[in-house]
C-alpha cells in the first residue's frame, strides 16, 4: 500500500481481465466489497464520514482496493460483531507486503484454494492461524508475520 492507498493491480492480458472482473463480483458477493462509509456502519464506528474510518485506507494492516476512484474493504477481513480487523489477517497483509505483493494480489490469495491448506482457502480457515501463517510462509518466503 502506498502513501496514497492501494497499488493498482498489475495490467494483464484481455481475456484475464475480464476473468478478474468476474473474480471481484464473486467475492462481492460472497464477502462484500465495502466503500469506507458503509465500512463504518459496520464496524460501528460511527456517521459514514468518521474521522476513523476514513483513516482505514492509511493503515499498513488493512487491504483495500481501488475501484473507479475509491477504495473497497473486503469484508473477510474484519470481524464484525467484535468490530475489529481479524488479527491474522493483519499479519498475513504485512507479510506479502513485505514480499511485494499488491493488496489485490493478497485478496485473490486469501480466496483461492491453497496447497499447504489441503485445497482450503485461506478466507474458510481463518480461525485456525497457524496453518494460515504456514501457508504465507511457503508464499511469501523470507518475511515473517512476527518480524
Amino acid at each position: 500500500m502506498t502513501a496514497q492507498g492501494p497499488k493498482k493491480p498489475r495490467p494483464r492480458g484481455g481475456r484475464q481481465l475480464s476473468s478478474a472482473g468476474d473474480r471481484w463480483r464473486s467475492i462481492g458477493r460472497e464477502f462484500g466489497l465495502y466503500p469506507v462509509s458503509e465500512l463504518a456502519l459496520r464496524l460501528r464506528f460511527g456517521a459514514p464520514d468518521n474521522l476513523r474510518a476514513k483513516h482505514l485506507t492509511g493503515k499498513a494492516r488493512v487491504l483495500a482496493i481501488a475501484d473507479k476512484g475509491t477504495f473497497l474493504y473486503p469484508g473477510f477481513q474484519f470481524d464484525e460483531a467484535g468490530a475489529r480487523m481479524i488479527p491474522v489477517v493483519k499479519d498475513i497483509v504485512r507479510q506479502g507486503r513485505l514480499s511485494g505483493w499488491t493488496d489485490e494480489e493478497l485478496v485473490l490469495w486469501f480466496c483461492r484454494s491453497n496447497k499447504a491448506l489441503s485445497g482450503k482457502r485461506p478466507v474458510d480457515v481463518l480461525s485456525d492461524e497457524e496453518a494460515i501463517i504456514r501457508a504465507a510462509e511457503e508464499e511469501f518466503p523470507g518475511s515473517s508475520p512476527s518480524a
